[in-house]
This record gives C-alpha cells, structure tokens and sequence, in this order.
C-alpha cells in the first residue's frame, strides 16, 4: 500500500507541472500581448466545398460559408466580420458586428441578434485565429497539456445561451499561439464540426493565422476547406463596412 502511495505521488510531482505551467489566464495574457498593434485584415478566400449532402444540416454559419465559391473576408477589431462572397453567381454578404448579424443577398436582408445563440455566431476561431474577445464570450479551462507536443486542449463553454452540453474544444500551442485543431459540440452533445488548421502568417509579429483549415462533420466525414491569400494587415478597414443599417 505504501508502494502504491509512493508511486502516486511521483507520478503527481511528473506529471502535474506540466499541466498546472499552462493556464487559462497565461494564455490569454499572450494572447493580450500578441493581438496588440492589430485593427484590422483582410484577405481572398477561396473556399473548396467536398460533398454538398455532408455539408447540409449543418445550420448557420458553416453551411452558408461553404456553399460560397470565393469571398472577401474583413476583420475589424475587437469583434467585427465580414465576408463578401459569391454562391451561384449571387452575391451574398454576411456581417457581424457585436452580438448581430446581418445577412444580405438579392431580396434579402435578415438582422438577428445571436448573443444567446452561440452556434450561429462568427467568432476569430472561424477565422483561424485566437483573439481575447473568445474569453469575454466563454469560460475558458486548460483540460490537459500534451507531454510529448506541448500542445494544450483547452474547452470553451460559452457564457450567454442555453445551460446545454455545447461547448468547443480547442487544442493550440501555448508558446506560439497556433491554432491546430477545434472541435466543436451540440447543445445535446453531439460533434458538429471539426477543423485542422494548417499554413499560418503573422497578423502581428506574435500573432499567427492559419492560412487553410479543413473542415469534417461529426461523423469524421469532409466538409471543405477554406484557404485564404492576400493577407493584408491594419490597412484602416472604414467602420461603415460593417454598419448593421446598409442594405
């Protein structure tokens, strides 16, 4: 039995150090410090959809970007998006400034408010970023932090919304701030998407993007990709880009 104790608590004294040297405030400290000097970017996106019947049911957002071709896609900080895009030859557009969300094509312009509707929102992980904004929208915990990697898997639980299992699990390295994967969950619990994040640039000298994610439903299956060129940053994006009044 003392063996037994003994052993636990040297596996406790390895292991535990690993874990306990990454927080959930450590990060967003460097996310704090990485993020500054940003106001802006832009970029093409150019998005390659896998199988249309993977992609359908999958609800707002992530059915909507993916049945585009290409868009234009403009960031504003600390939480403004746009894309301007193209899905059969009509152009639609979609903003988010805030917690609404606007969306404009031919004889439609819809304006919702989706604080309490965390599914339907943008946020800078769709964008394949990690912004400070994602700890005002969530609780943030380190889970675990990989031995081998250094990568750690962090879970979102969103602070506005229905008390239900949906949450997002994210892994990122802690040191460099890269995106590596996010998976995200149903109210009910249920995976509704995965995203590999790959090829990155710097928004800032600290600050990585990745420049391609590919996209899977839950049961593994792939949605698309989407793939941006033409990074440019702080080139003073107007606000009006992103007025919820425009038609």
């Amino acid at each position: 039995m003392k063996r037994v104790i003994l052993l636990t608590a040297i596996f406790s004294i390895i292991v535990m150090p690993v874990c306990a040297a990454v927080t959930s405030s450590g990060i967003l400290g460097k996310v704090k410090a990485a993020e500054a000097g940003l106001t802006d970017w832009k970029a093409d996106m150019v998005i390659t959809e896998a199988n249309k019947k993977n992609v359908s049911g999958m609800g707002d957002g992530y059915g909507d970007i993916l049945k585009l071709d290409k868009a234009l896609v403009f960031y504003k900080t600390p939480d403004q998006i746009r894309y301007d895009g193209f899905a059969e030859g009509i152009k639609v557009t979609y903003v988010q400034n805030g917690y609404t969300k606007l969306i404009l094509a031919t004889m439609v312009r819809h304006k919702e408010n989706v604080k309490n509707a965390p599914g339907k929102r943008f946020d800078s992980l769709d964008l394949g970023f990690v912004s400070s904004k994602l700890w005002n929208d969530n609780n943030v915990t380190v889970v675990c932090v990989d031995k081998k990697t250094g990568i750690a898997k962090l879970k979102f639980d969103p602070k506005f919304g229905d008390k239900d299992k949906r949450h997002d699990m994210v892994w990122l390295n802690p040191n460099t701030l890269k995106l590596v994967k996010r998976e995200k969950y149903r109210g009910s619990g249920e995976m509704r998407t995965r995203t590999v994040y790959s090829d990155y640039e710097k928004l800032t000298s600290k600050l990585p993007i990745a420049t391609n994610a590919n996209l899977f439903n839950g049961s593994g299956k792939e949605l698309g990709s989407v793939k941006y060129k033409n990074v440019k940053v702080n080139t003073q994006i107007k606000a009006s880009l992103f007025s919820l009044s425009q038609k």
